[in-house]
């Protein structure tokens, strides 16, 4: 199984690249403590919770449910332990930390990840969040093995962070003599990836058994501060796969090529089988279609999602409307996947019966460029995204060109995609002190901040640099990209440059008034501040539009919590909240009746 977790892994990043979503993991409910075994009198359910970023261990709950707090005292700090068991895992949550505390997330009770408050840490060990927590050597009073995360992902105390594991079990013969490590495949923090291939020769310190074995709880530190818990799911994977055998396969060369996919018609130039897809990859250059026959073998009942992706298509505008090749999947003579446009990788869901099914795989490619690339995967209730049939020759991967920052503010122009669209007149800026940022100049939107290392310049500088964007390297906070500026006429507003001063200062017009945009790192590493100033003559009523969202929380001294407590915005003097059906937006005026109208704010993250 962990062979195919690795390769899992390798998928996801590939298939990733294209946003092909994932089935979604088994929730954990938070309407009662069910789910756990004899929790102690510090663990608690709550409807909401809120903490104070400015003291220490605050944490404030409001009565109800969907939400698990652990609120220790001298008379109760246990641990928290799951009633079920796991092995392999895939597990994702949302904690919430205050000032100063800590916890830790225990894979079978026996192997931490550590939650800490590390917000604003430069240097980060096996001790801060994210880390994998060394393990103890009684005899010698010393830790050792311990590794910490690449990156500080840690978002500031008081905030929902997003945790996402893949975990390995350590494995045994049939004597009980252990064969295999436990291993991190991947442990992402708020959507950076901070541990990857972590092995971890047994229980790190504090955990809950001191053996190891094939399963065990999910233990949740209890005895060394507050801390909430919301959005708990995993999937478990069982030691089975999905297979394909008993394959027959017919090539085509004759056009059209079209009607093997999608009518099974035409006359195969070769036939034979093989005992899987895999072993029969076509090699020919020249336009050709494919047909597969065989018995899809399906370990458990429930919803499988499968993928096809066709290598020669790449979503190149240019092929927009022409038929370069195509894809039909069908199980037990039903259509499940159809690959008939101009996409990368097309998903389907389905539902199967454990047991054996008659599968049918063809594909045409219609233009030359090599031999085709092919990959059919398909994703499971207890199995990861596993491939069906694969390239044999990929391209390798290209290295990252990173973009360091010094002791001056650094601007680059290059495309930003965000929220899958390109934004074409993005520029991003590394600071001093690694808080980052990318706006669109066009309308002074913000689409991402980030601390830590600057951008990956690789899909601009690689080669002929065919996407021309650029990417952050650091843990994101993104936007939602609307427009910076309210502007209550039609007049539009344009870009004019910009000077540094020492950072960067954007210009625009507004008719004969100035737009000017300062964004800079506030002084203590908090975040950004972000002072827009407005001088001259204009018509228009000018507000700053400080951010879009679906749930904005008004807090105390003008401060608001963003995106259900994932970020802060604070020091946004005379700010008012506007809500429509959909969303709510946070507005600051530019008070006109001075000689040069200014609003502030400071974004905290």
């Amino acid at each position: 199984m962990r062979t195919f977790l690795i390769l899992a892994a390798l998928f996801m990043v590939s298939f990733a690249a294209n946003a092909q979503p994932r089935l979604p993991l088994q929730p954990m409910s938070l309407e009662s403590l069910a789910a756990f075994d004899n929790p102690g009198e510090n663990w608690k359910l709550a409807g909401s919770v809120q903490s104070d970023r400015h003291i220490r261990h605050d944490l404030t709950i409001s009565p109800g449910s969907g939400i698990l707090v652990n609120q220790p005292s001298e008379e109760a700090r246990t641990n928290l332990y799951t009633d079920w068991s796991h092995g392999d895992i895939e597990l994702e949550l949302e904690f919430m930390m205050p000032q100063g505390s800590n916890s830790g997330i225990y894979l079978q009770g026996r192997y931490e990840v550590q939650l800490l408050d590390s917000w604003k840490r430069s240097q980060v060990t096996f001790g801060d969040v994210g880390g994998i927590y060394q393990r103890w050597d009684q005899s010698r009073q010393q830790g050792f093995e311990g590794r910490p995360p690449r990156l500080n992902a840690g978002r500031a105390p008081g905030l929902w962070q997003k945790l996402h594991i893949v975990f390995e079990a350590p494995e045994f013969d049939a004597n009980g003599r252990k064969t295999r490590h436990a291993r991190f495949a991947r442990v992402t923090l708020n959507g950076s990836v901070i541990q990857e291939n972590v092995t971890v020769s047994g229980p790190t310190r504090a955990a809950g058994f001191e053996d190891e074995a094939p399963t065990g709880p999910l233990m949740i530190q209890g005895d060394h501060g507050p801390v909430a818990f919301r959005n708990f799911s995993y999937r478990t994977f069982g030691s089975e796969l999905a297979s394909v055998t008993d394959v027959t396969y017919h090539e085509y060369h004759d056009q059209p090529l079209e009607e093997v996919t999608w009518s099974g018609l035409g006359t195969p130039t070769l036939t034979g089988t093989a005992n899987t897809l895999q072993e029969h990859i076509v090699t020919s250059t020249s336009p050709v279609a494919i047909r597969y026959e065989g018995n899809l073998h399906i370990p458990r009942s429930g919803t499988y999602r499968f993928g096809a992706a066709l290598g020669w298509i790449t979503g190149d505008p240019h092929w927009s409307g022409h038929s370069i090749g195509g894809a039909l999947l069908q199980i037990s003579g039903h259509n499940i996947l159809k690959h008939a446009q101009n996409k990368t990788i097309v998903y389907a869901d389905t539902h199967l019966e454990q047991g054996v099914h008659p599968l049918v795989f063809s594909y045409h490619k219609a233009v030359g460029w090599g031999p085709p690339s092919v990959t059919l995967s398909i994703e499971g209730p207890t199995i990861p995204v596993q491939a069906l049939l694969y390239p044999t020759q990929r391209p390798a991967p290209v290295a990252r060109i990173p973009v360091a920052t010094s002791n001056a503010p650094l601007i680059l122009r290059g495309f930003v995609v965000h929220k899958g669209a390109k934004r074409t007149h993005a520029v991003s800026v590394g600071n001093p002190g690694n808080l980052h940022y990318s706006l669109d100049l066009a309308d002074g939107a913000l689409l991402y901040a980030w601390r830590g290392p600057f951008l990956d310049a690789a899909s601009m500088w690689h080669n002929r640099g065919h996407d021309q964007t650029v990417s952050p390297l650091g843990s994101t906070l993104a936007f939602s990209g609307a427009s910076g500026y309210s502007i209550s006429t039609d007049e539009a507003i344009k870009f004019a440059g910009y000077r540094l001063n020492p950072y960067p200062v954007f210009t625009y017009s507004l008719g004969e008034a100035i737009l000017e945009d300062h964004i800079q790192p506030h002084t203590d590493g908090t975040g950004l501040s972000r002072t827009i100033t407005l001088s001259g003559t204009t018509d228009a009523s000018v507000w700053v539009r400080a951010a879009v969202s679906d749930q904005i929380d008004a807090l105390d001294d003008d401060r608001y919590a963003i995106d259900g407590f994932t970020w802060y915005i604070e020091d946004a003097a005379d700010a008012v909240v506007l809500s429509t059906k959909n969303s709510q937006t946070l507005m600051i005026p530019l008070n006109q009746d001075a000689d040069q109208a200014a609003a502030k704010y400071l974004i905290v993250w």
